[in-house]
């Protein structure tokens, strides 16, 4: 008999996917700011996503996602 309750491919994913509102309550901010931040035409930087359909995903624990926050928190690996 097979378990079809755990699906190893499922839980090893890295990331967490999460919805604008997600994301938005993650950063404290409006979710309407979330969504200007993500638009290539609204900032030379926008929040890295990913679509589902017409739907935007971001991928909390993504290395491109993380590298955007330390852009725009100040942050930076490097020494200037």
């Amino acid at each position: 008999m097979i378990d079809h309750r755990h699906n190893d491919q499922a839980s090893s994913f890295p990331y967490e996917v999460l919805t604008t509102a997600e994301l938005a309550e993650r950063l404290k901010v409006k979710e309407s700011w979330v969504v200007d931040q993500s638009k290539r035409s609204r900032t030379a930087d926008p929040i890295p996503i990913f679509r589902l359909g017409k739907h935007r995903r971001y991928l909390w624990g993504w290395p491109e996602l993380n590298a955007w926050l330390r852009r725009r928190s100040g942050s930076s690996e490097k020494s200037a």
